[in-house]
């Protein structure tokens, strides 16, 4: 059984999260704050780190209105 997936950019979408949190006028720590995540995970996510929890990069991508989690 084939299962096709879409090809996921991470790269773009840091970038795109980075620029989306400084037309805000939010800081990291506000970010982090908001996400309910330390500043060292948004640091780590900013930098691209692929090796943060799937539910960290979702909570900072929620609060900066890049994806909509369910509640």
């Amino acid at each position: 059984m084939a299962t096709n997936y879409l090809p996921l950019d991470w790269g773009a979408i840091v970038k795109l999260a980075k620029a989306r949190r400084k037309e805000e006028g939010l800081t990291q720590m506000q970010v982090a704050a908001l996400a309910g995540v330390s500043k060292p995970s948004v640091i780590e996510f900013e930098k691209g780190a692929r090796s943060l929890r799937i539910s960290t990069a979702e909570r900072i991508l929620n609060v900066l209105g890049l994806l909509a989690l369910e509640e």
